[in-house]
């Protein structure tokens, strides 16, 4: 009884401590969701927001145990990963940790991450990855390590990612990559844009990437010479689907600016006999696919092509010794110095605490890059930068930057790469940018920017990158991008509700990608222009979907899409009218004439193809309808010359003018001549009638001939008037009723002419009948 009664005892503690528990389970289960980050579910998977938490370690994040889920850590401050920091992560299908000063990774970090599919580690301070950074990622298969300072990659950094797709590492500084890199990795997807590439070869590189869809290699320093002639032919061989960006020579100085695709391999690589040492020069090119130093390779090119030997061996210490001197120069103290090859220095500064500029002096002799991120500079001074003039690439980010002095830059000539992102800036303006004449890439995403002048960026004619998002913009002014040559820029995440086409958006000629999503976007006739501008880009320029906010049944509808009449009802009937709302927003007064906006309207409503087309079938219509009148005119033209023709025939017919002279003499003689009326008087109506039926019964029992020559005395009239040419017209008349017809053309003669006036006038006249009446 007693062991029945201990068991009942312990089963109801057991009970209640398990539902003691079971809260605490419960809030385990959702982790950091309910303190620190967002979460939400979607399709069974957790979505975890800790964007901008100021969370530097990740033992800070808990995360559901038995649940896949995407965490995004973008933002915060991260500076370093640690062996198995991910260790209790293992669910996750993708982590951004972009937006951090990761400055390194120790081998192990990423253990447990087996079923990772996307790492994102781009704007971060990474310089090298090594052999074992990416261990543990065996199935990762998007990888995005782009704008970090990498300068080395390791031979095996990616060989164990076997399944690895896509690889981002665009504007990093790489100036070569290892041989066989990429011997084991599937990519189909490689950027390297931004770098300092000056060659690839196809022995150790390209010929393990043959079958790369997507291929960007813009933007770096291609010496276009024998080395990338290899290049060239590699190029010139891959299908005619695979996306190649174009390789655009830096030197030799005669061929700066000219695509490598449109340069004939003779003037590339000239004829051996122009070199006589050309034999030397193609072993050194072996070297160089052997080798992932580019000093080795220019030094051995070097002394292959110097006529005396015994230089040689001089010329390689005289290189490599002041590779081991640079050190020395002095470092401010509360940084850490690299130096660069060939010649400069790489200046760590970062999360030092340094609240401004002048806390570095005096400043190291030439300085090419400069990290300032992670500190808390408030106020960039104009003068603080003064002697930082030979700065190739300058990190102010993630600061609490308020106020940029105008001229801050006036002396970084040389500048191409200028970190602004995380600060506190809300307004810009062109004399913050005064002197930036070679930059090309500019970050400002992260701030406050709620406003931006006009010809803010103007001072800077080489730009071709701009980062603007997640910023509180809303209108961009007219011309904002004119003369600027931008290839990628980045307006995510902003306060847009429409941005015009006309003055903004067409001035972007040399666009490769933009990013709009992540806008409040009313899908109003105001977004027409950008709807059609967005369908005429090619496939892969815009990034993501845009998504309308407004009004509420087009709610997260895509823009590209919909359709025109949903978009805006009234277009149909007026097709041009969103084009030209949305253009008021930018337009003034001055800045355009009514014709230019009248056919900005039409260009922007309607494709330019099929503009042109229809313009080419409304002048084939044109042409062919007066080609028809023509036609028509002459056909009638023609028509009444030969009406005239047959009535003058019928004229000049002997017959014809016999019985219209006949005809007229009657008709002259019945009208006008008073006898007639006279005696008409002698005749009532009903006698009339009589004789007319009675002459009827005549005609049918006669013939025509007899009835005439019986009846014609009476035509005449009481009087004694004698016709000398009564029995002649009498047979005239029978020929005409008798004889055949005859197109007969006689002409007459002045004889018969007078003898027929003589006959018309032969007959009395008015008076005299009338005295013999009387």
């Amino acid at each position: 009884m007693k062991l029945w009664m201990h068991l009942l005892y312990s089963s109801l503690l057991a009970c209640m401590s398990s539902q003691s528990q079971f809260p605490r389970a419960s809030a385990s289960a959702r982790g950091s969701c309910d303190s620190l980050c967002n979460c939400e579910e979607k399709d069974g998977t957790m979505l975890i927001n800790c964007e901008e938490k100021d969370i530097k370690k990740l033992s800070q994040i808990s995360v559901p145990a038995s649940r896949p889920f995407h965490l995004s850590l973008l933002n915060n401050g991260l500076t370093m990963l640690h062996a198995n920091d991910f260790s209790g992560l293992t669910n996750a299908i993708s982590i951004h940790l972009g937006f951090n000063n990761i400055a390194d990774i120790e081998t192990g970090a990423f253990n447990g991450l087996g079923l990772l599919k996307k790492l994102h580690i781009n704007h971060n301070s990474l310089e090298i990855l090594k052999e074992d950074t990416f261990h543990g990622l065996e199935n990762l298969e998007f990888l995005q390590a782009d704008n970090n300072f990498i300068t080395v990659i390791e031979p095996s950094a990616f060989s164990k990612l076997n399944r690895l797709k896509v690889l981002i590492l665009n504007d990093n500084a790489i100036e070569s990559l290892p041989p066989n890199v990429f011997r084991f990795v599937p990519l189909t997807h490689l950027d390297l844009r931004g770098n300092q590439l000056q060659t690839l070869p196809y022995v150790g590189f390209l010929e393990h990437i043959g079958r790369i869809l997507d291929l960007q290699l813009e933007d770096n320093k291609w010496a276009c010479n024998c080395d990338l002639l290899q290049l060239k032919l590699w190029l010139e061989n891959m299908p005619p689907q695979t996306v190649i960006g174009d390789v655009v020579c830096n030197s030799p100085p005669f061929f700066k600016g000219s695509i490598l695709s449109r340069l004939k391999k003779e003037s590339i690589c000239p004829t051996p006999p122009v070199y006589e040492e050309h034999e030397d020069p193609s072993g050194s090119l072996h070297l160089a696919v052997t080798s992932s130093i580019s000093d080795g390779r220019r030094s051995t090119k070097t002394t292959s092509l110097l006529k005396s030997p015994t230089k040689a061996p001089g010329l390689i210490p005289y290189i490599t010794k002041p590779s081991t001197q640079l050190p020395g120069p002095y470092c401010p103290i509360p940084c850490n110095c690299k130096v660069l090859s060939p010649s400069g220095l790489l200046i760590h500064c970062q999360e030092r605490n340094i609240e401004s500029l002048s806390d570095l002096k005096p400043p190291p002799q030439n300085p090419r890059k400069l990290i300032l991120a992670g500190n808390i500079i408030h106020t960039l001074m104009k003068y603080d930068l003064a002697e930082y003039f030979t700065l190739e690439m300058l990190h102010l980010g993630n600061n609490r930057i308020e106020v940029l002095e105008e001229g801050s830059f006036m002396n970084l000539t040389r500048l191409q790469k200028l970190y602004l992102n995380g600060n506190h800036l809300t307004k810009l303006s062109g004399g913050m940018f005064l002197g930036l004449h070679n930059l090309e890439y500019l970050y400002l995403e992260y701030n406050g920017v709620k406003e931006i002048l006009p010809g803010t960026f103007n001072p800077m004619p080489k730009l071709k990158v701009l980062y603007l998002n997640n910023n509180l913009l809303q209108v961009l002014p007219p011309h904002i991008f004119s003369g600027v040559p931008l290839t990628r820029i980045n307006l995510k995440t902003n306060q847009f509700t429409h941005l015009p086409v006309s003055n903004i958006l067409d001035d972007l000629d040399l666009l490769t990608q933009i990013d709009l999503e992540d806008n409040p976007w009313d899908c109003s006739c105001d977004l027409v222009g950008l709807q059609q501008w967005i369908q005429k880009l090619s496939k892969n320029i815009v990034t993501d979907e845009i998504l309308c906010t407004s009004p509420e049944h087009l709610d997260k509808k895509e823009l590209k899409a919909l359709n025109s009449e949903l978009l805006c009802p009234g277009l149909v009937n007026n097709p041009s009218l969103p084009t030209q709302t949305s253009y008021v927003i930018v337009n003034t007064p001055t800045a355009t004439t009514t014709a230019n906006n009248i056919f900005k309207s039409l260009t922007d409503a309607v494709p330019l193809s099929v503009l042109i087309l229809g313009l080419l079938i409304v002048f084939i219509t044109i042409v062919f309808c007066a080609a028809g009148i023509v036609v028509l005119v002459l056909h009638r033209r023609r028509r009444y010359k030969k009406k005239q023709t047959d009535e003058q025939m019928r004229d000049s017919s002997p017959v014809h003018l016999q019985y219209s002279m006949y005809g007229h003499k009657t008709t002259h003689h019945t009208t006008e001549r008073p006898t007639a009326s006279i005696y008409e008087q002698h005749m009532d109506a009903s006698s009339l009638y009589r004789n007319i039926l009675e002459k009827e019964r005549e005609l049918q029992q006669l013939g025509i001939t007899e009835y005439l020559r019986k009846n014609i005395a009476q035509l005449q009239p009481d009087m004694e008037v004698h016709y000398p040419g009564a029995h002649e017209e009498l047979k005239l008349m029978e020929t005409l009723m008798y004889s055949r017809p005859r197109k007969v053309l006689v002409e007459q003669t002045k004889n018969e002419y007078f003898e027929l006036k003589a006959n018309l006038h032969a007959e009395p006249d008015y008076l005299e009948v009338l005295e013999q009446q009387t």
